[in-house]
């Protein structure tokens, strides 16, 4: 996934710990081997070639991925979108060159995606999913941090290793509290102090190390998926949610649309909180 992975956790022994610590890397090895856009034989890479119209079987993972995806998408009216991969590819060429792609190309390529244009099924238990549109691609860097460190997260639990932190590239799935604790300090720079959590996910977004800046300003290292259009710097952020899949993906959705507009489109049932870091420079 293009980025460092830490684990913390207390176990009894050098040995538990080292099989731990193995199993968890491998349960992130998998899940990119299933939804990176960066590996040419993923599973969403072979996803590029599926016929228009024919569906092809997922695993469980990239259909759970799914799932989670498309509920923020609903939610966010779209703000939050893994069908935009096609924008993604050209985002990643303007950061690298420097020069920010014409109005029309971005709008041609935002043209590709849509979330509402994949159709999940489920035949004889196993999950499927057809593509009513050509050159969708399906990027999952908006979520995918966070949910391989859910999915670490839980490998540990099942070894009986529950005070825990999981963290990818700044996205975290944090266990209890480790011994003797009330809880696990997380510094996001805010002006009001470290968090103190447990039990939670907790992700971290802006434009402090990942933008582009042309002329003068800075843009944001996200496009907006619903018109393929550069979005400006918003700062920094900290979000917190029961899960890092869910602090993650609403971490994508405040850096589009910001964190007033992105606290009010969060259902009340997410318990979904947004925290200020860096204002926009």
């Amino acid at each position: 996934m293009g980025t460092r992975v830490n684990l913390i956790f207390y176990a009894e022994g050098d040995k538990a710990a080292n099989q731990a610590a193995e199993a968890a890397f491998d349960r992130i090895n998998a899940i990119e081997q299933s939804i990176s856009d960066w590996l040419i034989d993923s599973e969403v890479a072979r996803l590029r070639s599926l016929p228009r119209g024919e569906s092809a079987a997922l695993s469980e993972d990239l259909n759970h991925i799914l799932a989670l995806s498309v509920d923020i998408s609903n939610d966010s009216e779209g703000a939050f979108d893994v069908t935009c991969g096609a924008l993604t590819q050209a985002w990643r060429k303007a950061r690298h060159i420097g020069q920010m792609p014409s109005s029309d190309e971005l709008a041609a390529l935002a043209s590709t995606a849509g979330w509402e244009r994949l159709a999940r099924s489920e035949v004889n238990g196993v999950h499927r999913v057809s593509i009513d549109q050509d050159g969708l691609w399906l990027d999952f860097g908006g979520i995918g941090k966070g949910y391989a460190a859910d999915q670490a997260l839980d490998v540990l639990e099942s070894r009986g290793i529950t005070s825990a932190l999981v963290e990818l590239g700044g996205d975290m799935a944090i266990g209890v509290p480790p011994p003797g604790q009330v809880g696990w300090i997380v510094d996001g720079g805010s002006k009001e102090g470290p968090l103190v959590v447990s039990k939670c996910g907790v992700a971290t977004s802006g434009s402090t190390d990942q933008f582009l800046e042309i002329d003068g300003r800075r843009w944001s290292h996200l496009l907006d998926p619903r018109t393929g259009q550069a979005v400006p710097d918003r700062g920094s952020f900290t979000v917190t949610a029961r899960n890092a899949s869910l602090a993650d993906g609403w971490a994508s959705v405040a850096a589009i649309v910001g964190v007033e507009v992105a606290g009010r489109m969060v259902g009340t049932e997410e318990q979904v909180e947004f925290r200020v870091t860096a204002n926009p420079r």
